[in-house]
């Protein structure tokens, strides 16, 4: 072999050599796309979230502020700050941009904005965009309504819906009226709602031990008054009926919760309405009735008078009018 046909053999063998040796850059997919959720929630087989009906269950808050705790969590349920589910999100690929769509009272916020512990119940969205770390991002969702809504997650193609309803255990107000005038110690009666800091009715009617109905005048003087106490779960109303005081004149009510079940005041949710006051007539009423029949016959006499007045013109036709009817 001639010295030049060595030559470009020894070049060739080179450059196979060094192609052989350049390494090759990793591009597999992370892993499948997934998203988990936890919270301190009602976690279980009948609230994971697949359907309406089985939604995954979180406070509605109760103060303007949105906090986490872990699945399992003994706060859970009962302190209403504790509002926010985590979705952890797995991507495909180490990058892929992700989508997320919510609805009803539903809303989601990033964990950049969450974790700068500003996040109030006016911070979240109903859409936003992001984009994994490694083939992971994580992504908070709060509700303020106790009807289920939906959060849909997208990323590479696929996604995933996931239902959460709002769990109200605390008034924000009282919606209640009374009866202004009864009989002396006839029925009188206060009914009305209690809800949330979002006009929601709360999940489980505010028990009767909760509530605290007092007189002032006559012989509700220092009573705390309650004769019956119902709660229609159909209409999401109270009803409370106390007996009037046993001497005519005024009264007044004044309807109190307990500090267990009211919520805090926020300036973002208006002024709070955590007690209701009524003033009350106890009045004889049959003797209301009698003096109303003699004033309708007082009223009666003296329309007959001039309707008899006004015939006897039609009759001598000095008035070109109709005659009119005696009452």
């Amino acid at each position: 072999m001639s010295k030049k046909l060595i030559a470009v053999a020894s070049a060739a063998a080179l450059a196979l050599a060094g192609l052989v040796a350049i390494p090759t850059v990793a591009t597999a997919a992370v892993g499948p796309f997934a998203v988990a959720i936890d919270g301190a929630a009602t976690n279980s087989v009948s609230r994971d979230g697949t359907t309406s009906a089985k939604s995954y269950q979180i406070n509605v808050p109760s103060a303007d502020v949105l906090r986490f705790a872990a699945a399992n969590n003994a706060v859970g349920t009962t302190n209403g700050t504790v509002s926010v589910v985590k979705l952890t999100v797995t991507t495909p690929g180490a990058t892929d941009a992700i989508t997320v769509t919510a609805t009803g009272g539903v809303e989601v916020i990033t964990d950049t904005v969450f974790d700068g512990g500003e996040a109030t119940t006016a911070t979240g969205t109903q859409t936003l965009s992001d984009v994994a770390a490694d083939g992971n991002a994580t992504i908070y969702a709060y509700t303020t309504s106790t009807t289920a809504g939906t959060v849909v997650v997208s990323s590479g193609g696929s996604s995933k819906t996931i239902f959460i309803s709002g769990l109200s255990t605390h008034v924000y107000k009282l919606n209640l009226t009374a009866t202004a005038t009864a009989a002396i110690s006839g029925d009188v009666t206060i009914t009305g709602t209690a809800v949330d800091a979002f006009g929601n009715n709360l999940t489980t009617s505010v028990p009767e031990a909760s509530w605290t109905v007092t007189g002032l005048g006559g012989n509700f003087t220092g009573a705390a008054l309650t004769d019956t106490f119902t709660y229609d779960s159909t209409a999401k109303t109270y009803k409370m009926v106390v007996t009037n005081r046993s001497s005519a004149g005024s009264a007044a009510l004044s309807v109190t919760l307990a500090d267990a079940v009211k919520s805090v005041a926020v300036t973002a949710f208006g002024t709070p309405v955590l007690t209701a006051f009524f003033t009350v007539n106890a009045a004889d009423l049959a003797a209301q009735v009698t003096a109303l029949t003699a004033q309708v016959a007082a009223l009666t006499a003296d329309y007959n008078a001039l309707a008899a007045k006004w015939n006897k013109r039609v009759a001598s036709k000095t008035a070109p009018k109709k005659a009119v009817t005696l009452k």
